[in-house]
């Protein structure tokens, strides 16, 4: 076959119509020159199409769901390790034949993109009856667990609720929605920039209590070890225990399939014993134990 029947018809015959040998190798170098030039334009829009957040609309095969870094469960900067609500997401959207793709952001970052659109879901959201005119719940995905922490006994045998707190010196991270819950309590509360502060004010004695959620808390702390000395001095109480899911976007084309494809996986992985093995290589318990 000639070189020029590679080349469109529009191409060739700039080549072909040529007058002299001289006009040819000129034309026909102008006409690789061209091809070249459209060529890499092409790959540039396909490599554009590929990095893009969302897949192409309608398309499920591969979905995007927000994620807020939140220890042990959500693990930013650890690919093999992305924590255990990514694991088990990723495992029972595998069981459907879909692959996700689970980008972090800070919490209300996540939750504006999953909100308008941008990403078809969040990670994982608390039910509150506001936020169903926005999203669709999944199944169970897991459970919230608030703790208070405190190196004194005394402490922790007198509170049962928040409210008994309120003659207390109480940190609490700066961000979670148990400042709003901790200050409607009345507690004296002093801000933390995370957990890891929060083990370091609490073993200086600068705080009589800390009011955690326990998954993040417990990771810093038997996990992390935040380089602390004395660090087995603290101890905890659970006050609550709430479930949470997984949030579908109700702007994403299909949710309501999509949802129902989630929790047929979800129920796939905790029947044949997959979602408790991710909790353990966490160092957590399975549901049924705790």
């Amino acid at each position: 076959m000639r070189i020029a029947a590679y080349f469109p018809k529009n191409l060739r015959h700039r080549i072909t119509d040529c007058a002299t040998g001289k006009d040819r190798l000129k034309n026909w170098i102008n006409a690789v020159i061209a091809l070249f030039a459209v060529t890499l334009i092409s790959i540039s829009t396909i490599a554009s199409a590929q990095n893009t957040l969302i897949p192409p609309a309608g398309n499920h095969e591969t979905i995007t769901l927000a994620c807020n870094p939140f220890p042990p469960a959500k693990i930013a900067d650890k690919a093999t390790e992305p924590g255990y609500d990514v694991e088990i997401l990723r495992a029972a959207f595998a069981t459907r034949n879909i692959t996700l793709l689970t980008p972090f952001y800070p919490w209300k970052r996540a939750y504006f993109l999953a909100r308008t659109g941008q990403v078809d879901g969040l990670c994982s959201c608390s039910y509150l009856p506001e936020r169903e005119a926005d999203f669709l719940f999944s199944d169970i995905l897991g459970h919230v667990r608030v703790a208070i922490y405190s190196t004194r006994d005394e402490v922790l045998g007198s509170v049962e609720t928040l409210a008994d707190a309120r003659d207390m010196t109480v940190g609490v991270v700066n961000g979670y929605n148990l400042e709003t819950a901790a200050r409607k309590a009345g507690l004296d509360i002093i801000m933390a920039n995370s957990e890891t502060t929060l083990v370091n004010l609490l073993l200086s004695k600068r705080l009589d209590a800390a009011l955690s959620f326990r998954a993040p808390m417990d990771y810093v702390l038997n996990v992390g070890k935040s380089g602390a000395t004395d660090i087995d001095k603290i101890k905890s109480k659970i006050l609550s225990n709430d479930p949470y899911y997984s949030c579908i976007s109700r702007t994403t084309e299909h949710a309501s399939l999509l949802l129902a494809q989630l929790n047929v996986g979800l129920s796939t992985i905790r029947k044949n014993g997959l979602y408790d093995k991710i909790l353990a290589k966490y160092g957590i318990l399975s549901e049924a134990s705790q």
